[in-house]
């Protein structure tokens, strides 16, 4: 593996090369014959041919990285449900190449963008099954953060506002080529039913808004008109909010009440 394909510093790629992780994955992942799968970052492809041995109906491999494209084409060549894209997640249309499919995303995410997918999927959450990420532990701890914990922020109420999130389990740095400096964690999110947010982009920025300064009274940063209609105290501050108060304040806002 190391003489065929040289990991990049600048995609964030660490191998998961773990067979036994692998395989706890690939459990996790609840692979059935009708299942249509996303893998965000193919690699050299260790998980993908181990989800392709439990025979979904098709394997999407989203893969960035130019170099490892004939590689992976090699090695799937004979499978038929496997279709290679090669392109940036961020460049997807989910649209076009889902077609009203609702489907399961995994991956071993790149650390440096791994966040910045996690909120990606929000935005095409309709299409989804759940997720089964590999990510970095103290991300994956803010995911299930909660209030008055230095885990609590704007991404861990982000996305515990559409997501039922699980920490299913860590992973040390050894089970990875090159060796990461930190431990991993294995994630599942799933949908939450009856979503209350209509406007996923809006929401967004009123989080980004509001959790800054997130140590300072509620007070210094809403008039009390809003706070009291939300029947929140003037004397809390973002980080003891509640996902439920958060969500009330909203819908204050969002109704014009400033």
């Amino acid at each position: 593996m190391k003489n065929t394909f040289r990991t990049k510093k600048k995609f964030g790629q660490h191998l998961l090369i773990s067979k036994d992780v692998i395989s706890k994955m690939v459990q996790f992942l609840e692979v059935k014959p009708e299942d249509v799968i996303v893998e965000i970052g193919v690699g050299t492809g260790n998980l993908t041919e181990s989800i392709l041995e439990e025979n979904p109906k098709v394997l999407y491999g989203i893969e960035i990285d130019r170099t490892a494209h004939t590689l992976i084409e090699e090695k799937f060549k004979g499978k038929e449900n496997f279709r290679l894209i090669k392109s940036d997640f961020f460049d997807v249309d989910f649209d076009d190449l889902l077609r009203g499919e609702r489907v399961k995303f995994t991956g071993n995410l790149p650390y440096n963008v791994a966040t910045n997918i996690m909120i990606k999927t929000v935005f095409f959450i309709d299409k989804i099954e759940f997720c089964l990420f590999m990510i970095q532990k103290e991300v994956a701890e803010k995911l299930i953060g909660k209030p008055r914990t230095k885990d609590y922020t704007f991404l861990s109420v982000f996305l515990q506002t559409f997501y039922s999130i699980s920490y299913l389990m860590s992973v040390p740095a050894r089970f990875f080529y090159p060796l990461p400096k930190v431990t991993s964690a294995i994630i599942k999110i799933v949908p939450k039913k009856g979503l209350k947010i209509d406007n996923p982009y809006q929401y967004k920025y009123f989080l980004s808004d509001l959790f800054q300064n997130r140590r300072k009274m509620l007070r210094s940063k809403l008039d009390s008109k809003t706070l009291e209609e939300a029947g929140i105290s003037p004397q809390k501050r973002v980080e003891e909010l509640s996902l439920e108060e958060i969500l009330s304040l909203y819908e204050v806002m969002k109704s014009g009440h400033r």
